[in-house]
């Protein structure tokens, strides 16, 4: 077993991946409201339906960026706080 550190802890990996679902799934509804309200364009105003999704895919998008930005400062903090860390040899004792 390597006593080197992972760049990434397993720890964070659910939030990583949880992350990276709401980002995705946010440019989905994203991408889905811009559809939306080119096929409305037509309309004198835009339905609420779509201000609603919009509203909503953004949010979700900043969260996702955020939730990112997060896991990668703090996975970075441990990392620099653990290479500083220094490591204690045992003496080395002749056999006699």
């Amino acid at each position: 077993m390597s006593k080197v550190s992972e760049p990434i802890p397993r720890s964070y990996k659910p939030w990583l991946i949880a992350s990276i679902v709401m980002l995705v799934g946010s440019l989905v509804l994203l991408a889905a409201a811009v559809i939306a309200a080119f096929v409305s364009f037509g309309d004198s105003t835009t339905p609420l339906w779509i201000v609603v999704l919009g509203v909503f895919a953004v949010i979700g998008v900043m969260l996702g960026f955020g939730g990112l930005f997060l896991l990668m400062a703090t996975a970075a903090y441990q990392n620099w706080r653990e290479s500083r860390r220094a490591q204690v040899m045992p003496p080395e004792h002749p056999n006699s």
